[in-house]
C-alpha cells in the first residue's frame, strides 16, 4: 500500500520565450522565473505575459501561480544599445 508522501510530484510545464521549462512547483516568485529559468538579470529584466492585446508585467517578489502550459516573455527595461 502507497503512502500519500510516495505519489510522484506534480510537474508544471511552461514557457519563458518560448523555451520549454518545468517545475515541481506551481507558485514561484517572478525574480526566481527570470534568474534561475530564463537565466536573465531580475534587475534588468521583468516578467510578463500576453493576453490578447493585453500584457501583464510581474513585479519581482510577486508569486506567479503557473498553470500548465503558460507562456512567459521577457522585457528588457533598458533600451537597446545601436551599434
Amino acid at each position: 500500500m502507497s503512502k500519500p508522501e510516495d505519489k510522484p510530484k506534480k510537474h508544471v510545464v511552461f514557457f519563458i520565450d518560448k523555451e520549454k521549462f518545468e517545475s515541481d512547483q506551481a507558485d514561484l516568485p517572478a525574480r526566481t522565473l527570470l534568474a534561475d529559468f530564463a537565466k536573465e538579470d531580475p534587475t534588468l529584466t521583468t516578467l510578463a505575459t500576453r493576453h490578447g492585446d493585453e500584457l501583464k508585467r510581474y513585479t519581482t517578489d510577486e508569486i506567479v501561480h503557473i498553470e500548465n502550459g503558460m507562456k512567459f516573455i521577457v522585457l528588457h527595461n533598458t533600451p537597446p544599445t545601436v551599434s
